[in-house]
């Protein structure tokens, strides 16, 4: 039973700290548990709360993080119609991204570049038809999606170091049922890519949780 509580624990690490701190009904919990656990058919209700009990208390004492930004002036920059092109990282490719990435930036057009280990990604709201139209460069791109906007956060650089920090952003996403196509950390810049048509409420979003 001990594995089968942790196992479960783990797959949802917030429940810790939130039982440690007095939120959570722990007989409701179980009671959940064992609806939703397999494996526990047998076990009585009041023998999966004291079970649950005493893992909890073995365990280290975890705090909720309290986050205020109300002392730094966050400011959220929004863009729509972004495409993402991504193409597998060889030398070759990477020198036909840059030639890209040069040309767009000379432009009144956003351009961004992305360099991971096996993959270079670029997000731009240039019209991608024109992009495509250079066959060479067609046919590295591996994948294309369109319909995209970003919102940028300008977060001072020193809030890297508070633990649960992006959590606490992407979390209230998910709250709110938003799907986060992709999440980029710029320097101190955090850049939120999603469809179009959830980006107005992204931005309500993110304004209750970092300005209001």
């Amino acid at each position: 039973m001990s594995n089968t509580l942790a196992s479960y624990l783990k797959k949802h690490p917030l429940l810790i700290a939130y039982i440690q701190n007095g939120f959570v009904n722990l007989n409701a919990l179980a009671r959940f548990i064992k609806k939703n656990k397999k494996g526990l058919d047998s076990t009585s209700l009041p023998a999966l709360s004291m079970e649950l009990r005493r893992y909890i208390s073995n365990l280290p004492k975890q705090e909720i993080i309290s986050l205020d930004f109300s002392k730094y002036s966050l400011q959220l920059v929004t863009r729509t119609n972004i495409h993402e092109l991504i193409m597998n990282k060889t030398a070759e490719n990477r020198q036909e991204c840059l030639n890209v990435v040069n040309t767009i930036s000379k432009t009144k057009y956003f351009i961004s570049l992305i360099e991971g280990e096996k993959e270079m990604v670029v997000m731009t709201d240039y019209p991608v038809n024109k992009i495509l139209d250079d066959q060479k460069l067609k046919e590295i791109i591996t994948h294309v999606t369109g319909g995209l906007g970003f919102i940028s956060v300008n977060f001072p650089i020193e809030l890297r170091q508070v633990p649960g920090v992006y959590n606490f952003i992407t979390f209230g996403l998910v709250e709110a049922k938003i799907s986060i196509h992709s999440f980029h950390t710029i320097g101190g810049e955090i850049l939120i890519l999603v469809k179009n048509e959830d980006l107005t409420r992204t931005q309500e979003v993110l304004k209750s949780l970092l300005v209001d």
